[in-house]
């Protein structure tokens, strides 16, 4: 079962999406708290979810 419908990103549009998306959820985090592990976390996890999210729907899990 397949969970995408044919739409995939260029890597850099996905790239340059997660990077955009990373800031924007630092500089959301880093006006509730300015503690800089906090904001740094959930900026680079955030990114990363962008950058991978298309690799990790495309996994086939069912056995």
């Amino acid at each position: 079962m397949r969970l995408t419908r044919g739409v995939h990103l260029d890597p850099i549009t996905r790239f340059l999406l997660g990077l955009g998306c990373g800031a924007i959820a630092a500089g959301i985090t880093y006006l509730i708290t300015t503690t800089p592990p906090w904001w740094w976390l959930v900026g680079l996890v955030v990114a990363l979810l962008v950058w991978f999210g298309e690799l990790l729907l495309d996994l086939d899990l069912s056995s």
